[in-house]
């Protein structure tokens, strides 16, 4: 290499026999013959002869500069490192072959940073006096579709999540899975009367760091908006009014909805990944901790199938999990679901690990159908609010004579919709995710939205995903999912996958009799039914040519007409549920979406969330009164988190930020402005 370098400079190198006749006198050649020279140092052969040639002068730099060096080292150099860059390649993909491809996940959707969604406006929720920001009319480019697989992983991923996999894992060796608490008596203990069932609230925490703090204000905010629409609440107002309080809240500052109490008792879960647990010290631990203190109970829970085959000895759980096996250790190797050529040993795996918003331990929400303690479980993400009581859906859920009922239920009729049998109770209501489809048909694969799941807790259930996991039946090269019958969306290969492939191909038929909810009502996204020219799910532009994108003809669910879907242009007040994606998150200080149509439903639903919080602070703050606990059980009981003098002038403090329509919880506007964190409660007073 080095060798063939030299050559070509020396066959490059300056010529000075052209063109000046002082240069053109040498032996041997023949008048008016053309003389070949070729230039050896400050010699030169001509024709056979030799021919003295004065020494070029050396070229110099400017003034102050250094000698320019020869370029035969600058190219010698070059082509070294080349060489060694090639030596170097090849080594990592001998590496790679070895330890098995591993694709990473899909991108994560567009509506995760999105700005979208519309709504009608409302003289109770204005708008801010703002300018819209267009978006940059050619997003950045990525490495492929938005839910495609992004290059090939490389083997030190492979080794980083055996080893994060194996640590959390261990856990297992010295623990063993949360029991359920008893849940409280039937009946009231002092007039014997009938009490409703308790359902169970369920989210989950997979990491505790940084940017998951505003996450637990979210949690705490969700946990009072199901309390206050639960059985036993007592309206604020009446509540501060026998204990005799007072607060700075004025009337424009509290929710608008809700807010009356409900037919059904709750109970708060939280499922925790070992790598949050409460038991680690320090950092890690926090949010779990937090969590405890303000009403959840942690249930710490195990991988529903370890991803990675189990090789360590050791008893208690961690044996039990070790016999369950591990993902697509039952995997055919041949016909119709065996891995494809190509396709490492590990790439299944990896895919997961690496999978939609939190990867593999998202499946850590399928534990909600192992509570069967309850009748009913709820599975709500943190960025999630409840409006109203959801006691319509549970009703028709747990009852055989609500037949009728049943017939009212904002049920989805779109092209993937099952009819719903209304003469039997429902035993699994879910909303689809239509944004995550890349190419909109009426028979493009859908998944199950991952913030909002109701369902009949089963173990037969939960056995059954255990075998799915095992098979590990997930078709690649191309990505066409589950037996090829549900992939090529986000979260395809996880949660968001895996339910749909349950009830529609794996669930005995007739089993069950699972619901798709109206996606504006039950988890209320404020999501544009409609395809965008801009690359991500956007919200519709209310200009165009300002804004820079603008609304296609095509239906995100398939149909020639979506109109009848357009939660851009929900009202909160028609919503029961809603999930802060399109709208982006209350702790990230949102700004609505200015400039399209969803702009007016984003700040309804923002507003009743800073409403509740402040709503939360002001129960918190309130002193301890026992004729205000009244049919109340201790969920409900009154706690005075806040009774310090100290931690009551750090919470007004956090509440007299700049931005007014937020409440004082923003300095401003974006995810880069001051948000007000919740502040810690002292817990209850001794």
């Amino acid at each position: 290499m080095l060798l063939s370098c030299t050559k070509l400079r020396s066959a490059l190198a300056f010529d000075p026999l052209g063109g000046n006749e002082g240069w053109q006198s040498g032996v041997g050649r023949q008048a008016g013959a053309p003389m070949i020279v070729r230039r050896r140092g400050n010699k030169a052969e001509a024709d056979g002869g030799i021919v003295l040639l004065p020494t070029p002068p050396r070229r110099r730099r400017l003034v102050g500069g250094a000698p320019r060096q020869r370029s035969g080292c600058n190219a010698g150099f070059v082509c070294l490192l080349v060489v060694l860059f090639s030596a170097g390649l090849l080594v990592e993909f001998l590496a790679y072959q070895k330890l098995g491809s591993s694709p990473a996940a899909a991108p994560v959707p567009s509506h995760a940073a999105s700005t979208n969604d519309g709504a009608v406006a409302d003289n109770k929720h204005p708008t801010p006096k703002q300018n819209a920001r267009p978006p940059t009319k050619h997003p950045t480019k990525v490495n492929a579709g938005t839910f495609e697989p992004t290059p090939k992983n490389k083997g030190w991923r492979l080794r980083a999540a055996l080893k994060e996999t194996n640590d959390k894992i261990g856990f297992w060796k010295t623990h063993d899975p949360d029991p359920v608490p008893p849940l409280p008596p039937d009946k009231d203990p002092e007039t014997g009367a009938e009490l409703p069932p308790v359902i169970a609230y369920v989210t989950t925490l997979t990491k505790c760091g940084p940017k998951h703090r505003g996450g637990l204000d979210g949690a705490a905010v969700l946990l009072h908006s199901i309390r206050r629409n639960s059985y036993g609440w007592v309206p604020i107002e009446e509540q501060m009014e026998k204990a005799g309080h007072s607060v700075t809240t004025t009337e424009d500052m509290r929710p608008l909805y809700g807010g009356k109490g409900g037919r059904y008792r709750y109970r708060a879960y939280v499922i925790v990944d070992p790598q949050a647990s409460p038991d680690k010290t320090g950092k890690p631990g926090e949010c779990a901790r937090f969590l405890q203190k303000i009403g959840y109970t942690v249930l710490h829970r195990p991988p529903i199938v370890p991803l990675f085959e189990l090789t360590d000895e050791g008893g208690g759980h961690y044996a039990e999990l070790k016999n369950q096996g591990f993902v697509g250790m039952q995997r055919p190797a041949d016909g119709p679901t065996a891995p494809r050529p190509g396709e490492g040993p590990d790439k299944l795996r990896m895919m997961m690990y690496n999978d939609g918003c939190c990867g593999y331990t998202e499946m850590l929400k399928l534990h909600v159908y192992g509570l069967i303690e309850h009748k009913l479980a709820v599975h709500l993400d943190f960025d999630s609010l409840v409006l109203r009581p959801m006691d319509d859906l549970l009703d028709t859920m747990l009852s055989e004579n609500h037949e009728e009922a049943r017939r009212q239920l904002p049920l989805a009729k779109l092209p993937h919709s099952k009819t719903v049998d209304l003469s039997r109770p429902i035993d699994a209501a879910f909303t689809r995710d239509y944004n995550s489809v890349k190419t909109p048909r009426p028979d493009a694969p859908v998944g199950y939205q991952g913030g909002f799941l109701v369902v009949k807790p089963s173990l037969d259930v939960l056995e059954r995903y255990r075998t799915i996991l095992r098979k590990g039946e997930f078709l690649l090269n191309p990505r066409t999912g589950w037996e090829g019958k549900h992939g090529g969306f986000y979260g395809d290969v996880t949660f968001q996958g895996i339910l749909p492939y349950y009830y529609e191909h794996v669930a005995p038929e007739g089993e069950h009799n699972e619901a798709e909810m109206d996606r504006c009502v039950f988890n209320q996204m404020g999501d544009n039914p409609r395809k965008s020219t801009y690359k991500f799910p956007r919200a519709t532009p209310l200009d165009p040519e300002k804004m820079g994108f603008r609304d296609t003809k095509a239906c995100r669910d398939g149909r020639k007409d979506c109109s009848d879907t357009d939660c851009q242009r929900t009202h909160p007040k028609d919503s029961i549920t809603t999930h802060f994606t399109f709208c982006k998150k209350p702790w990230d200080c949102s700004d609505g979406n200015p400039g399209t149509v969803v702009l007016d439903t984003c700040l309804g639903l923002l507003k009743e969330w800073y409403s509740i919080r402040r709503e939360l602070e002001d129960w918190w703050m309130m002193p301890e009164v026992d004729s205000v606990v009244v049919k109340r059980d201790s969920l409900n009981n009154q706690q005075s988190f806040y009774w310090k003098e100290s931690t009551i002038a750090k919470v007004r403090k956090a509440q007299s930020g700049a931005y007014k329509q937020h409440l004082g919880y923003c300095e401003a506007l974006g995810p880069d402005a001051q948000y007000h964190r919740m502040v810690d409660p002292d817990g209850p007073k001794t």
